[in-house]
């Protein structure tokens, strides 16, 4: 058995476990009734944890957990401010140069 993916949310440990099921790779979740004791033992102890029972399967079981974890990441993209024409990184709100927010004047790059 191998560990492919660990997490303190034990909705994701879930998720993943069902993921991986419905491409029949078999799994085991581990930890998963101990976010209770949280603050006895190290946070770290207590995430949830899946493992792949059969070793051949790791790689395939990483790669889907890789490619969920990328799908999950919010897209931004640049645009120009409105007030001054500077390029903006899309994971700001408002301009880097003049404080101008984000509006619809705003162009996507």
């Amino acid at each position: 058995m191998k560990k492919v993916y660990s997490n303190n949310n034990i909705v994701l440990v879930w998720h993943v476990k069902n993921m991986l099921e419905q491409q029949d790779i078999e799994v085991k979740v581990r930890n998963d009734r101990l976010y209770s004791i949280a603050g006895e033992i190290p946070l770290t102890e207590c995430m949830g944890e899946v493992w792949v029972i059969n070793e051949l399967n790791h790689q395939t079981a990483e790669r889907l957990v890789d490619e969920m974890e990328l799908g999950s990441l919010p897209e931004f993209y640049s645009w120009v401010c409105h007030g001054c024409g500077e390029e903006v990184d899309g994971s700001l709100a408002v301009c880097w140069n003049c404080q101008a927010p984000l509006t619809s004047k705003a162009r996507d790059l």
